[in-house]
């Protein structure tokens, strides 16, 4: 079965675009308001959500807050918010990725190709290390009885670190294992690796990511 692809935008050139577009490969549901986005998730979890930000009954920000309450869905953020800082805000709401209009299809393609094979693991995957745990599979982060619910990249970036613990990683190491040949926001890899430490010390984690400076980042042993 194609996977469910859920598109949020109230623009209906665009909606009816990106609906037909990815209609060619992909089960999709579009709707222009996050009224009509709720109804459809409340009919049928997606396996994917591409959301526009700015919505007529509603911030998109607070909209996948809600949804990162109960689901790991991959979210593909659409905005024309082309800050830096607009982005990061998006992406700490549990946004999975991003794209600023005006983007080619080409690209939008490449983006949700790589979510979905990122978010298509099979069995649940658990890590150890120290007293941390992480689920690759449910992306959660768990010390003791907290448990913290991490992007599809804050985790990504983890589980590479705790599989290969005092390795020194570089920028680009850890930009080609999440974006592979695609090109990321100019500091994206320290905007997560920021996002990830604040969550590891929240949890109250004993595992602290280093920087070398000049060269990359760590997890000690």
């Amino acid at each position: 079965m194609l996977p469910h692809l859920l598109v949020v935008e109230d623009d209906t050139g665009l909606n009816r675009l990106l609906t037909e577009h990815l209609g060619e490969k992909y089960q999709v549901s579009s709707a222009q308001n996050l009224a009509q986005a709720q109804k459809v998730i409340g009919e049928r979890l997606p396996q994917m959500v591409l959301l526009d930000l700015n919505l007529p009954d509603g911030d998109g920000i607070d909209f996948m807050r809600q949804l990162r309450s109960y689901t790991t869905v991959p979210v593909l953020m659409i905005t024309a918010r082309g800050r830096v800082e607009e982005r990061v805000q998006g992406l700490d709401s549990g946004a999975d990725d991003y794209l600023v209009k005006p983007f080619s299809l080409d690209e939008l393609d490449a983006r949700v190709k790589a979510l979905l094979r990122r978010s298509s693991s099979g069995e649940s995957q658990i890590i150890n290390m120290a007293d941390t745990q992480l689920n690759t599979s449910s992306l959660t982060l768990s010390v003791g009885e907290k448990h913290f619910q991490l992007t599809e990249h804050e985790a990504r970036i983890l589980e590479v670190m705790m599989r290969t613990p005092g390795r020194v990683f570089s920028r680009a190491d850890l930009e080609e294992k999440l974006y592979g040949w695609q090109t990321p926001m100019s500091n994206s890899i320290e905007v997560r690796v920021s996002q990830l430490r604040k969550k590891l010390i929240q949890a109250g984690s004993t595992l602290n990511i280093r920087t070398i400076r000049g060269v990359g980042y760590t997890l000690p042993n």
